[in-house]
């Protein structure tokens, strides 16, 4: 039982290191996209993701069967979805709006893998969700009774999220994680190009700080952190999963405040200290709610 619980708190740790990266990519992606247009930045950023892993991994070569891309195709359009639908729905409403929208897969993940998958969801990973659904709320600053077209469609990308983590906890134990995970890059990849020719298409000025934020966030923002979570996610719950992966924009709001020193407001602060109660309740052992005997 010992063994169980300190491998799922290692693999939670190592979610959590995702949420941390995926934190800080919103500030430098801010930087950069001053600078290129959105579905050239996600061609550059995911392209250089993709061609990276692929040869990473061309001594797993052997290995890659039919159900590997089958698998890693249904990952990549899930992530592809949740991309293009935050992306266009967050044009037509506010971005704490997005925010909390997308956010919700915190509570679409154990409903869903309920329904669809009949995951029962512990108690503590409950409590750890509606803490962090509250914190959510006060940190993004939503107004979650006000849904126009824009929050319809950041809530598909909310579905797209939630399945993507719910289809990663079944795949993952089932394969090479660095095969499923460059399968799925490079199909999210393939699909950014699509978009290209409906954008203003222009290369930006390959200066340093242009390259070192686009390596930045090919490797460590992408590659690192769908590595991380399709290995880690063989270990641990969806729920939990969830929980710990409503630390993203607290981590957001952090290097936002470290490297443009943008502020929050009280109530963003006590948004994030919920979310950081709801992933320590998340943590806790069911011993905890259950009667002595």
């Amino acid at each position: 039982m010992g063994i169980t619980l300190i491998s799922k708190f290692q693999a939670d740790l190592g979610l959590l290191a995702v949420t941390f990266f995926w934190g800080s990519t919103f500030i430098v992606s801010k930087i950069i996209l001053e600078e290129v247009p959105l579905p050239v930045y996600l061609f550059l950023r995911l392209g250089i993701a993709a061609v990276v892993l692929d040869i990473a991994v061309m001594r797993y070569a052997r290995e890659l069967d039919k159900k590997t891309l089958i698998h890693g195709t249904l990952l990549g359009v899930l992530l592809y979805f949740s991309y293009f639908f935050q992306m266009w729905g967050i044009q037509f409403t506010s971005a704490s709006n997005a925010g909390f929208i997308t956010g919700l897969s915190v509570a679409l993940v154990p409903i869903a893998g309920f329904v669809f998958f009949k995951f029962k969801p512990s108690i503590t990973a409950l409590i750890g969700v509606i803490f962090a659904l509250a914190g959510l709320l006060l940190l993004t600053g939503a107004n979650p009774l006000d849904w126009n077209k824009g929050d319809m469609l950041v809530f598909v990308c909310a579905l797209a999220v939630t399945f993507h983590v719910i289809f990663t906890g079944r795949y993952a134990p089932q394969h090479n994680v660095y095969l499923l995970t460059a399968v799925q890059l490079s199909v999210l990849a393939l699909l950014t190009v699509f978009a290209l020719p409906f954008s203003d298409f222009k290369w930006p000025q390959f200066t340093i700080k242009n390259i070192s934020v686009l390596v930045y966030l090919g490797i460590m923002g992408t590659v690192f952190t769908f590595l991380m979570q399709t290995a880690m996610q063989r270990y641990t719950t969806t729920t939990r999963t969830a929980v710990v992966f409503a630390m993203e924009p607290v981590f957001a709001a952090l290097f936002a405040f470290v490297i443009a020193g943008e502020m929050l407001s009280a109530s963003g602060w006590i948004g994030g200290l919920l979310i950081v109660f709801g992933m320590i309740s998340a943590e806790l052992p069911m011993t905890l709610f259950q009667k002595k005997q």
